[in-house]
């Protein structure tokens, strides 16, 4: 037996311009720079085009150096999720590509062509960051918390988003950037859900070495883990009885990442060993009947 094979296209290449949107919370050491680097991108495109800078409860500089470096500014709300709203909204051509303002990019093709590219080639309709040069952390939620839980509630997705699917760097063509978001840094997990969702090709893009200042976030792997349950509990992809296991399994999980020490010899063979013991405990935990029924029926037998 064979398998059926379209033949076509599933986009077509079409002429298309495109905004760069940078959300930014006081980066006035940084904002000049991220704007020339935009503006760079857009040129190698040959694109009509456009840089954005939603400056978003900014108490310094940042507008004012945005607007001397060549981009549009507009006003937002503290949080990344409304700054992004906010400047796509802003936004007026066909291709919105975001980018934070904190980051250098070390690859000789500026980073806004290449996640674009693909985009008005028609080639993918959505594109994320495949970015390599990383701490460690991200890698720890990764192997321990993303890959795990979305291989078992949004497999489809794992091939799709590469191995940073929280990335600030990402490029859609604009009906497919949400309309709403959550107001932090959760947002950029929340986009990738929805072109999941939506997108007809979505595709990582492999990308070069990069730098962005580490701010610590620890609530945000707890805020991602919800949301992703929500996500998949509203899409049927797990029923609400299964959340206990779940929560479970995350606070399993959290301890596990916190046992990490940095002057660890072999941080990948940890990575490993993290996502190996992650799969294990959740595949177990789903394979028992849920928590809540459990608990149902032993409530129910006391009567």
């Amino acid at each position: 037996m064979s398998l059926e094979k379209k033949r076509g296209r599933t986009l077509s290449e079409q002429p298309s311009s495109v905004s760069v949107v940078l959300p930014a919370h006081n980066e006035e050491a940084t904002v000049e720079a991220a704007v020339s680097a935009a503006r760079e991108g857009i040129r190698v495109l040959g694109v009509d085009g456009e840089v954005i800078v939603s400056a978003s409860g900014c108490t310094d500089g940042t507008a004012r150096l945005a607007e001397k470096a060549g981009a549009v500014v507009v006003t937002a709300d503290a949080g990344k999720g409304a700054a992004i709203v906010r400047g796509v909204a802003a936004a007026r051509h066909d291709v919105v590509t975001l980018m934070d303002a904190d980051l250098e990019y070390y690859g000789d093709t500026p980073l806004v062509a290449l996640l674009t590219e693909p985009v008005l080639r028609g080639v993918a309709d959505a594109t994320i960051a495949n970015l390599y040069w990383r701490p460690i952390y991200p890698d720890l939620w990764l192997n321990g918390f993303f890959v795990p839980l979305v291989g078992q509630l949004l497999p489809e997705a794992l091939p799709k988003v590469g191995s940073t699917p929280w990335s600030g760097q990402r490029s859609a063509l604009r009906p497919l950037w949400p309309a709403t978001l959550p107001p932090g840094f959760t947002a950029d997990l929340a986009i990738t859900l929805h072109w999941n969702q939506h997108a007809k090709q979505l595709r990582p893009v492999l990308t070069d070495d990069w730098f962005n200042p580490i701010r610590p976030k620890p609530e945000l792997l707890a805020q991602d883990f919800r949301l992703l349950v929500e996500h998949a509990v509203a899409r049927g992809r797990v029923t609400p009885a299964r959340v206990p296991d779940l929560d479970a399994w995350f606070t399993r999980v959290e301890a596990l990442i916190d046992a990490y020490d940095e002057d660890d010899p072999d941080p990948m063979g940890f990575e490993r060993g993290l996502l190996e013991t992650s799969l294990r405990e959740l595949r177990e935990r789903m394979s028992r009947p849920p928590q809540s029924s459990c608990a149902q029926a032993a409530t129910g037998s006391d009567r």
